[in-house]
């Protein structure tokens, strides 16, 4: 009497785990190395991107971006900025919006920023 038997190998099964170890090695490289780009480029100016929080800002960006609501609420009002630590250089007001270029004395630092006030408010740092 013939007996017939199925015979699994699991040939080829080693080399599909170290492939997988070698593509999950490779996404967490890459993954890595992607957050670092994205943290640097938000921490070089992290109220400008919107993340003044503790990875991408530091105390005084902290402290720059409250001195920055108090002026926005006053560019939104259109009422006189009474701040010792923010002279406006340059005001335009353009496409319905109000550009305002300030110097800003924050922390023993001075720092200029153009600051676009319309339906949304968006800024950038600017040599001074």
């Amino acid at each position: 009497m013939k007996r017939w038997v199925l015979v699994l190998t699991e040939r080829g099964s080693d080399r599909e785990g170290k492939r997988r170890r070698i593509a999950a090695l490779l996404v967490g490289l890459v993954g890595l190395i992607g957050s670092w780009a994205v943290g640097s480029v938000l921490a070089s100016d992290p109220i400008g991107y919107g993340v003044p929080i503790w990875p991408f800002a530091d105390t005084v960006d902290r402290a720059e971006n409250a001195l920055l609501t108090q002026v926005v609420s006053a560019v939104r009002h259109n009422a006189p900025l009474n701040a010792e630590n923010v002279q406006v250089l340059k005001k335009t007001d353009a496409y319905g919006s109000e550009f305002w270029t300030l110097k800003l004395k924050v922390d023993g630092e001075v720092r200029c920023r153009e600051v676009a006030v319309g339906l949304d408010v968006n800024s950038r740092r600017v040599p001074c």
